[in-house]
């Protein structure tokens, strides 16, 4: 193969991981209502999470959605259907997408997003 070939290529590759990326970030990016659900005492804290589509989220009380709480990384992984979040709040979870909810599990919380 010639070099601008490869480079052609090499081009077409990255722009369909971009476009394969975009999307699945537009559908996560919004505010969504988190429940966090602690399996010893069963208590739920709710908080208004915002996915932006840079890859950070933002997480304050739905009762003061100007103090936040949280703010880090996530990660749009397993070809859409799901997403890592860093997070302190929820020791770094896993969720799984299904429409406009998303759910995941760490070893003390249950976590449910609501797409708002």
């Amino acid at each position: 193969m010639n070099s601008s070939r490869v480079y052609f290529i090499s081009v077409l590759v990255i722009l369909s991981m971009i476009a394969c990326q975009g999307p699945a970030r537009t559908q996560i990016a919004g505010k969504w209502e988190a429940t966090i659900t602690h399996k010893r005492s069963g208590n739920e804290t709710k908080l208004l999470w915002e996915f932006l589509p840079d890859g950070t989220f933002t997480a304050a009380p739905l009762s003061d959605p100007m103090t936040l709480v949280d703010r880090d990384k996530y990660e749009v992984v397993d070809e859409g259907r799901g997403v890592k979040i860093n997070s302190d709040l929820i020791n770094n979870v896993t969720c799984t997408i299904q429409g406009n909810t998303m759910t995941g599990e760490t070893p003390e919380s249950l976590v449910r997003f609501k797409k708002l």
